[in-house]
């Protein structure tokens, strides 16, 4: 185990880009792997949460409980105790609920409003090589403090005009984080997911398809990126409430996601 688990976030503020599977799957691959990982559902759709195969409407108690309880008059709930055990080894989940949207109001009048989530973490960091955090696909307290909670940032893009256009809002965004807390990444990953192939007879005929026209132009604005080529097992895995790591992980999304696992651990390694 590493001395502080190194913590991740996925984010886009366009939602269908595949940001929840890839946390998935990635978390599935890492855990899989050997490696302790938490998986953080810091979105109030609950997704991750159903993802996992954990019933979200059982959950007694979610990280709105903890976020609330470093807001004024609210009673004490430490990350630790809302923590749950999946039913894939090594891997642990903090739950979320539709609540959390609403964590806002009481965050604003915090005075560290933009660090809670950073602030919880840290009290189990030391338990985890991994933790990885789900944002909600929007702007706002919640995003932002997904922002200054993670050290590599993960951002899914699916192959259309309007998932590229959020580039820029998302550049600004680490701009702002940057100038107002000092806070940086240290690595910021594209992946490129829903990736359809092209034969070379078809890219002669009709040129470069959607799929690598964006690809192209995020390799010019990236040095690190991924693809994730579209697979039905994905969609399977999700209604079977299981990472694609352990219902398909030969499948070609599979393979592609163990790629990326296992340069995440490479990156850990040489940054020890």
């Amino acid at each position: 185990m590493s001395e502080i688990g190194e913590c991740i976030a996925f984010a886009n503020y366009k939602g269908g880009t595949g940001k929840t599977t890839s946390c998935l799957s990635l978390a599935g691959f890492l855990a899989k792997g050997g490696s302790k990982v938490l998986l953080i559902d810091f979105d109030p759709q609950a997704s991750a949460t159903s993802g996992i195969g954990i019933d979200k409407l059982t959950v007694k108690r979610s990280v709105y409980d903890s976020i609330l309880s470093l807001c004024n008059g609210y009673e004490v709930v430490p990350l630790r105790n809302v923590i749950l055990e999946t039913d894939v080894e090594n891997l642990h989940l903090v739950p979320s609920e539709w609540d959390l949207s609403a964590a806002e109001v009481s965050m604003q009048n915090t005075r560290d409003k933009i660090t809670l989530l950073r602030t919880l973490i840290r009290s189990i960091q030391s338990m985890y090589d991994y933790i990885l955090i789900d944002t909600p696909p929007s702007s706002g307290l919640l995003l932002l403090n997904c922002f200054v909670a993670a050290d590599h940032m993960i951002i899914p893009f699916d192959p259309g005009i309007f998932s590229v256009e959020a580039i820029d809002n998302l550049k600004a965004a680490f701009l702002d984080v940057k100038r107002n807390t000092g806070h940086h990444f240290n690595k910021i990953t594209i992946l490129l997911t829903r990736y359809v192939g092209q034969d070379p007879i078809e890219r002669i005929l009709h040129g470069d398809n959607p799929s690598r026209q964006v690809r192209k132009l995020l390799l010019r604005m990236f040095k690190s990126v991924f693809v994730v080529p579209e697979s039905p097992e994905i969609y399977r895995s999700q209604q079977k409430g299981i990472p694609i790591s352990h219902y398909a992980p030969k499948s070609k999304a599979g393979k592609a996601y163990k790629i990326i696992a296992d340069a995440i651990k490479d990156e850990t390694k040489l940054s020890n």
